[in-house]
């Protein structure tokens, strides 16, 4: 997934063919983005480069039943190729291509108190 405040675009990709689906969502309909994804046979993975809209959207999609990971940006694979043509379409496919490459390294998320505790310190620093 590539994921903004303003917009949402998710790819889906068949493990066995390698055909790609992709969607654009306005906004950040958690519930309908899930949705979209449980009409895919077999199992469903979703992954997001950990960002500005921290763990929320791994929180929502978990809650409702899509396993859901934060990727750590550092981490993605990316060519040149992905530099130069760089949106939000490629950057979904990349994400789903890094997913069913075993690619994906997630960050920890935390706790909603843990995170509420690590925001209150880094408040006072």
């Amino acid at each position: 997934m590539d994921v903004h405040l303003r917009s949402t675009t998710v790819c889906a990709l068949d493990a066995e063919t390698g055909e790609a689906v992709t969607r654009r969502f306005r906004g950040n309909p958690w519930g309908e983005v899930a949705e979209w994804m449980s009409g895919f046979p077999g199992p469903s993975l979703a992954a997001y480069e950990s960002g500005y809209l921290g763990f929320a959207p791994q929180r929502e999609l978990s809650g409702l039943g899509v396993d859901c990971v934060v990727a750590a940006v550092s981490k993605v694979p990316r060519s040149a190729a992905d530099l130069s043509s760089k949106n939000d379409r490629n950057d979904a496919a990349r994400m789903a291509k890094a997913i069913l490459s075993h690619d994906v390294t997630p960050v920890w998320v935390p706790s909603p108190e843990i995170e509420g505790l690590r925001d209150l310190v880094l408040a006072l620093l």
